[in-house]
């Protein structure tokens, strides 16, 4: 792929997006997996109804909270890689080089192979065929592939495509709320398939809590993926705070309506049957109310949102890798651009790095990566909004986070919640993340040694 001749980098980005679809791919980026798939975990964790719903609430104001405060740092800054460039004026390069490192060859690869590798359950299970691990990894390949290419054609082409896709799912969604909330099921949970049920708490309790909110996250995961987008989007002042938490709310809303209508169809006992070698939670809905159709239609419904979910993380997160390739913490060559305005060797990359990721891990083990990798990065950026108002008064602020400084502390105290969940959940998954991040470290300081000279004249405290 050509790339502008004299502007390869950084400079060559468009800006292309406007506010209804920047809304868009924040709906887009955190429909995915997790409103099928978690609410069953959720309620086994939780101990009882009130407190799995109790859970979902708390994800969602949460969430809100962190959309709220990227709000007023990505209008301040709004350049391409969002998260890095708040976590290099806040901290420093080193911390900076470390969120772009994780998202490389954890966060990214993480994500799209978790993405890949349920569209492709999706896909036998809409076709009626018996499972096949060995066919599936060969179907989540083709999503994989299909997903990088529709991400080289430039941003707005990529945010139209999804846009179309993000308007199904959103409406599926809402279709299982609607079917919960206002059909009576056909049959009692009694008739639903459960080939071998997993224990589950019997009452709340504080470390069943924080264990459900960190599936809880990952479902409302994707509500700060526009800020990577900054250097791509028209009036970002305007449309960066407008987008992200128009988005955010539109997604903590049908989330909730969902939730109520798993509630009253399924209850905590068929809640708890789902997912546990039966069905997911969404298909037992679903077949209740609607019958064998059903079924087929949920798995439609994953796969669309699957898919989005792929293409969205491809549009988003490698857009994070081209200011650390522009400011000299990466290779330039991650950082290259094309001629439509694409980083196209960081999208292939991820893409490849996924597919790698989706032959050996299963879809819980992606998706515990992402939340323990990430997290502690999406705190740390929220808590720079302290330091940036401290050190950087004059900064100009189109927006700025109401309620503060309780917003921005609602979201650290939640990211740190989770976090706890993670560790009193901690398995060989959570090492092989740790041990992925922290070898960031010695890296860093063998590049930063050998590009010192361009390093040493970056001001991690004076914008570019």
């Amino acid at each position: 792929m050509k790339a502008v001749s004299g502007a390869r980098g950084e400079s060559a980005l468009k800006r292309d997006l406007g506010p209804f679809l920047a809304t868009f791919i924040v709906v887009n980026a955190i429909i995915g997996t997790g409103i099928f798939k978690t609410p069953a975990t959720v309620a086994r964790q939780a101990g009882s109804l009130p407190a799995a719903l109790f859970v979902w609430i708390a994800g969602g104001l949460i969430s809100l909270a962190g959309a709220l405060s990227l709000a007023e740092l990505a209008a301040s800054m709004p350049r391409t890689g969002g998260i890095y460039e708040i976590l290099r004026r806040g901290y420093g390069p080193g911390v900076a080089f470390l969120v772009g490192w994780t998202k490389l060859v954890l966060l990214i690869p993480s994500a799209v192979g978790s993405f890949a590798r349920l569209a492709a359950e999706a896909t036998t299970s809409l076709l009626g065929l018996a499972p096949d691990p060995e066919r599936e990894g060969r179907v989540a390949a083709l999503f994989l592939v299909a997903s990088i290419v529709a991400n080289l054609f430039g941003v707005r082409q990529s945010a139209v495509q999804q846009a179309v896709i993000t308007f199904a799912k959103y409406l599926g969604v809402l279709l299982i709320g609607v079917l919960g909330c206002l059909l009576s099921a056909r049959a009692g949970v009694d008739s639903l398939p459960l080939a071998h049920p997993l224990p589950y708490a019997t009452e709340p309790t504080a470390l069943g809590i924080f264990g459900a909110m960190v599936s809880v996250m990952w479902a409302y995961e994707g509500w700060a993926d526009l800020s990577s987008l900054g250097g791509e989007v028209r009036e970002p002042g305007r449309t960066l705070p407008r987008a992200l938490v128009a988005g955010t709310c539109l997604i903590v809303a049908v989330y909730l309506f969902a939730v109520a209508g798993y509630a009253n169809i399924l209850g905590l006992e068929g809640l708890r049957r789902s997912g546990t070698g039966g069905e997911m939670a969404a298909t037992n809905l679903a077949t209740l109310t609607l019958g064998p159709g059903g079924r087929r239609a949920v798995a439609a419904l994953v796969l669309i949102s699957c898919v989005g979910g792929c293409m969205s993380t491809l549009l988003t997160a490698p857009r994070l890798l081209i200011p650390l390739a522009t400011d000299g913490l990466f290779p330039r060559v991650l950082g290259t651009v094309s001629s439509r305005g694409v980083p196209w060797v960081a999208v292939i990359l991820g893409g490849f790095l996924g597919l790698l990721f989706v032959s050996f891990r299963s879809f819980e083990q992606l998706t515990d990566a992402f939340v323990f990798g990430f997290y502690p990065f999406y705190g740390a950026a929220v808590a720079a909004l302290f330091v940036l108002r401290r050190r950087e008064p004059d900064l100009p602020r189109p927006f700025r986070v109401p309620f503060y400084p309780i917003t921005p502390i609602v979201f650290v105290l939640g990211a740190l919640a989770v976090l706890l969940g993670s560790l009193g959940d901690a398995d060989e998954n959570a090492l092989f993340s740790l041990l992925l991040v922290s070898v960031g470290i010695p890296i860093y300081f063998v590049w930063s040694k050998v590009s010192a000279r361009r390093l040493s004249s970056l001001n991690p405290n004076q914008p570019q």
